[in-house]
């Protein structure tokens, strides 16, 4: 059976992860996802990727962009350990029954080393169902397709001859000459199918025609390969020529049972053809219909055949079921005996004493020699259907135990059963194969509603489609839809479309004058055999009002164990009225909720309903905090409900455990949210949406979700008049405009969020909005309002004894000093940061006070002691398990490495973090980590992987609309070119990353390329232009406040001054910079020092 992880690619490729399925874009993520499977578990190389991708005219960049591939095939996938970066590649991790490939080759192998014909023939049909058509069927035509086709089509043929040897040896003979010659025709010079060809014709009393297939085949081998046939083949063919009895298969045994012990009288020899009358109008199921009959009429001839259809109520199994039955009645020329066991009805379900009498009557057992007892009736059946060939129908069961004696017992005959519920009984103990219905496609259900009104009665696609959707494709539905339709022009369609949609939907699917003919007729039969404690919970599970649910969120919902809650959720399975969609997720058919809620506005008591979303929405609550503490430090949060606290907080083992929770569980956090927004209890709604905020920033997954989302708990703050609850959804809206790239907006709701808090006197929540204000200006360059804002963050929380905010505060005001070269002062605040974090935060903040005092070290020249935090820091967050920030970290560690001489540990420095950052998911820290991988490329004298880094970079940044990643990517061209001598180049690509600093107002960037711009016209002697930039460069740092920049730009000044032959001003020029340097022990006062003393 199907996990909640499957891939198939023995057909189309075919995805599902975590019980989603996943459509991989067309092209080179198929490729790719495609190479990786058929490696599975094993490490393919990069240099295999690019092979596969590119025939010919391989690009230059290749292996950065196969790579980026593999980045955005994760991302399509949306699981973190699925894919894993080697040393030396990436491997696909999968369990062996989660591809079909590997079922195939398993199973084939099983096959091969049994021994008994009857477990051999079972083996290797099932794997030969592993394959859906062509292997590969969509992947993009390439030579990579094509080796891999030929070789999985060989492995395909080679199954089919096991197969074929199966039947052969257990008398199927006769039945295997099309499909032979079939198969000779397709491959001609396949000589195994063709000795295959001559035993089965000489078998079949055809011995002048398998000779005269050995002749055709000889003839044609010599004629256009030039051989003779094999050994093999000639001595098959001198066997059949002189008859050899070893040839002929031996008589099988007898399998009819022994006489009943019951004397009954021989009945008359019937034929019953008791199925009722079939859909005139049946459509869709073509891939279902041919798979039942298939499982009919492939089946190894040693047992009974027998499938079990199920699935919920209306969805079309007992059509289906004599659809079928009609289709094989020449299989069955002794007749089909059909029953309605009344399973489903409110009335008793039939016996098997019922029906037994019945079948034996209808079989021509007169009624005055039934047997009186079970096993004397039974008895009688089988020896009835003995030397016969009956298609047995069983519709509507209540359970395996109902149907077990009505089951045929010798070949022959089969048995096609349908029911609500799974009977998995019958596939334990009886083999049988099991068949679950789902509704219509989209397409199917139009199909079905257009066959329904008829062209006498054409209908705009548009509303058919509509009235499809509104239907759930659920075939009872839409035929009463399609029945409402027949007398309705266009205008009254479209009024019906509209009672569907906001009107009463069950009411709307009625026939008027056949009570029978309703959903709601149909689901009740199911709703009311169900016991009070399972039709409870049914009418509980309407409350939840995400898309689907999981045995833990039912428990706390109902209040019940969870052991308990997963028991009724069975039951509710079994009985049709829910879908079990992975191992623990569960949904209901959109029908079922509209019933569901029906039932419990008519049923339940409102304050039980009240308590008992309370609870659901409680539960959501505390696993989303759980999550929020795994993927992010929490610095501040809105206090918690006694309910909410009441749920048990989970425990996960890491962010990859918290990250997949929440990427299977978003849809129903969104909904929780909305739902709450708008019905109660709004607490929830902000609450949920103040932890959703970790997820959604570290993830970037559920952005245009998670921005409705925190709208409307925003909008319910306000309509509540909660100051804090609006100022923490102000942060969260913040926070995701932040990150992805909208400062303005960041801006807007950031100050709105101090707004709220000063509303609320809330000196906490000012402090931390503060900080963020800062933070902000920051990202924008201005250096000087960021420290401002955050100081005053840093003052009001150490005035009211909030050390975690005054820690958050210090560790960012440590990195804007380090920026504006105020490095006294940036060493200070981390250093504080440090003391503050083991008491105040979490071993997390001791980290990241660590990389910030690394990047300040790193300033300073001091490369050893940065190495050292930084390595600490790393120590930090490998205890943690957190890996926020240490992509971040393994690029300071890189860049100390590089400065400090260390090429080798600065190269390894930033493949790990690259590796870290794919794992991750968030774009914009592959982008930083390529600039650093590009400059430690760069320093190993690996110039083409450094020109390849920084190029790739730059398109992700520039596909990204990352701005600050564009410009760094810039820079590291120009500086490679800068290296290469090739200073045209360098001053383009400098001039691109200055244009993009202005328009996107980053103005440390802009004096950092300006002073660039400086250096290369300085170097290709062109002095007013250096001059012209310096002065440009000065002017950006000063409105920045960024001394350390100032400084760099009166260098360079000076220096083109100097060459102009005005050493008076260049003299001024260097003594300017070192003033701003004062006081700092870094390598430019050095150089500066020197010129001074020189001039």
């Amino acid at each position: 059976m199907v996990g909640d992880t499957d891939f198939r690619l023995l057909g189309t490729l075919d995805v599902t992860v975590a019980g989603r399925g996943i459509a991989v874009p067309t092209g080179t993520q198929q490729v790719v996802l495609a190479g990786l499977l058929l490696r599975a578990n094993q490490v393919v190389r990069v240099s295999e990727l690019i092979d596969w991708l590119w025939d010919e005219d391989v690009p230059d960049n290749a292996a950065s962009t196969a790579q980026a591939y593999v980045r955005r095939l994760r991302q399509t996938l949306r699981a973190k350990d699925l894919i894993t970066t080697m040393s030396n590649g990436y491997r696909i991790n999968l369990e062996h029954d989660e591809l079909d490939l590997i079922r195939f080759r398993g199973l084939v192998k099983q096959a091969d080393e049994t021994a008994d014909p009857a477990a051999r023939t079972d083996l290797i049909t099932q794997a030969l169902a592993q394959w859906r058509g062509p292997a590969l069927a969509d992947i993009p035509a390439c030579s990579f397709r094509e080796r891999e086709v030929t070789r999985l089509t060989e492995e395909h043929l080679r199954a089919v001859e096991i197969r074929v040897d199966c039947d052969l040896a257990i008398g199927r003979h006769a039945e295997l000459l099309p499909e032979l010659q079939n198969l000779t025709t397709q491959h001609p010079f396949r000589e195994r199918l063709h000795g295959q060809l001559m035993l089965a014709l000489y078998r079949s009393g055809r011995q002048v025609e398998a000779l005269s297939t050995f002749q055709h085949v000889r003839t044609r081998l010599a004629d256009e390969v030039g051989v003779d046939p094999s050994e093999q083949l000639r001595l098959l063919h001198q066997r059949i020529l002189t008859k050899d009895p070893e040839l002929t298969l031996p008589p099988k045994p007898s399998t009819a049972p022994a006489p009943p012990e019951t004397e009954t009288a021989p009945a008359e020899r019937q034929v019953p053809r008791q199925l009722p009358a079939g859909l005139r109008n049946f459509v869709g199921r073509d891939e279902t219909y041919q798979q039942i009959a298939g499982l009919f009429s492939h089946d190894g001839g040693t047992g009974v055949p027998v499938v079990a259809i199920s699935g919920q109520p209306g969805v079309g199994k007992s059509a289906l079921a004599v659809q079928v039955a009609h289709q094989l009645r020449a299989q069955f020329p002794d007749g089909q005996l059909f029953v309605d066991l009344l399973g489903n009805a409110l009335e008793r379900e039939l016996t098997a004493e019922q029906v037994l009498a019945r079948f034996l009557q209808a079989l021509g057992l007169p009624p005055d020699q039934l047997p009186d007892d079970l096993h004397g009736l039974v008895a009688a059946y089988r020896t009835a259907l003995a030397d016969r060939k009956v298609l047995v129908v069983l519709d509507n069961a209540a359970s395996a135990g109902q149907v077990r004696n009505l089951l045929p017992s010798t070949p022959g005959s089969a048995a096609l059963v349908t029911s609500r519920k799974s009977l998995r009984g019958l596939a334990a103990l009886g083999g049988a194969r099991l068949v679950n219905l789902d509704v219509l496609s989209a397409e199917q259900s139009v199909a079905l509603l257009n066959t329904i009104v008829g062209h006498d009665h054409p209908h705009d696609a548009a509303v058919l489609a509509e009235i499809a959707e509104l239907c759930g494709h659920l075939p009872l539905a839409l035929r009463i839809a399609g029945a409402n339709l027949l007398l309705r022009d266009d205008d009254s369609a479209q009024a019906y479309v509209t009672d569907l949609r906001h009107g009463n939907r069950l009411t709307a699917l009625e026939i008027e004058d056949d009570p029978g003919a309703t959903v709601r007729a149909v689901f009740d039969l199911s709703y009311l055999a169900l016991k009070p404690e399972v039709a409870r919970l049914f009418r509980q599970l309407s409350l939840v009002p995400g898309p689907d649910f999981t045995r833990q969120a039912v428990a706390v919902l109902a209040q019940l164990p969870e052991q308990r809650a997963g028991k009724l959720l069975t039951d509710l399975v079994a009985a049709g009225l829910l879908q079990q969609i992975a191992s623990d997720r569960f949904r209901f058919h959109d029908l079922l909720r509209l019933y569901s809620e029906e039932r419990c506005q008519i049923e339940e008591n409102p304050d039980e309903v009240a308590a008992a979303r309370a609870w659901l929405f409680a539960y959501y609550v505390r696993w989303v905090d759980a999550v929020a503490d795994v993927l992010w430090e929490t610095w501040y949060r809105l206090p918690r409900t006694e309910v909410e606290l009441a749920v048990p907080s989970p425990t996960f083992d890491g962010k990859a455990t918290a990250s997949a929770w929440m990427d299977q569980e978003g849809p129903n956090v969104m909904a929780a949210i909305l739902d709450a927004a708008e019905r109660g209890p709004v607490h929830a709604a902000w609450h949920l949406v103040e932890s959703l905020r970790a997820y959604l920033v570290t993830r970037g997954r559920y952005r245009a979700e998670g921005l409705v989302a925190a709208k409307a708990a925003l909008t319910a703050a306000r309509a509540a008049g909660d100051a804090r609850a609006e100022a923490a959804m102000h942060y969260v809206h913040a926070s995701i405009s932040f990150r992805f790239q909208d400062r303005v907006t960041a801006m807007e709701h950031t100050l709105a969020e101090l707004a709220a808090y000063e509303r609320c006197e809330s000196d906490e929540g000012r402090a931390r909005a503060l900080i963020a204000l800062g933070i902000l200006h920051f990202v924008d360059g201005r250096l000087g309002p960021a420290v401002d804002e955050i100081e005053r963050g840093v003052r009001l929380a150490e005035e009211h004894g909030s050390a975690k905010v005054r820690l958050f505060g210090l560790i960012n005001l440590s990195v804007v000093e380090e920026r504006r070269g105020h490095l006294d002062r940036a060493e200070w605040a981390a250093r504080e940061a440090l003391t503050m974090a083991p008491a105040s935060g979490t071993l997390v903040t001791v980290a990241a006070s660590r990389a910030v005092l690394g990047d300040v070290l790193v300033r300073r020249g001091r490369f050893s002691e940065a190495i050292g935090q930084f390595s600490a820091a790393l120590a930090s967050y490998q205890e943690t398990g957190t890996r926020n920030n240490v992509t971040k970290t393994l690029r300071g560690l890189s860049d100390a490495n590089r400065l400090a001489g260390d090429h080798k540990a600065a190269l390894a420095n930033a493949l790990e973090a690259m590796a870290v950052a794919d794992e991750s998911g968030i774009e914009q820290d592959q982008v930083d980590t390529l600039v650093t991988l590009a400059a430690a490329h760069q320093g190993i004298g690996h110039a083409d992987e450094a020109a390849t880094c920084a190029r790739t970079a730059l398109e992700m940044a520039r596909g990204l609309a990352y701005h600050r990643g564009e410009i760094s990517a810039l820079l590291e061209l120009a500086a490679q070119s800068r290296q290469r001598g090739d200073l045209a180049t360098a001053r383009e690509h400098a001039r691109q990353a200055v244009e993009l600093s202005r328009r996107a107002e980053l103005l440390d960037l802009e004096g950092r390329t300006e002073t660039l711009l400086a250096w290369l016209a300085f170097e290709a002697h062109d002095l007013v232009v250096a001059r012209e930039h310096a002065q440009r460069a000065l002017a950006v740092h000063t409105n920045a406040d960024s001394p350390f920049g100032q400084a760099q730009a009166l260098h360079v000044l000076g220096l083109a001054l100097a060459a102009s032959g005005d050493h008076e001003q260049a003299r001024s020029s260097w003594q300017q910079a070192l003033d701003r340097l004062s006081g700092l022990s870094i390598p430019d006062t050095d150089e500066l020092r020197r010129l001074l003393a020189s001039g």
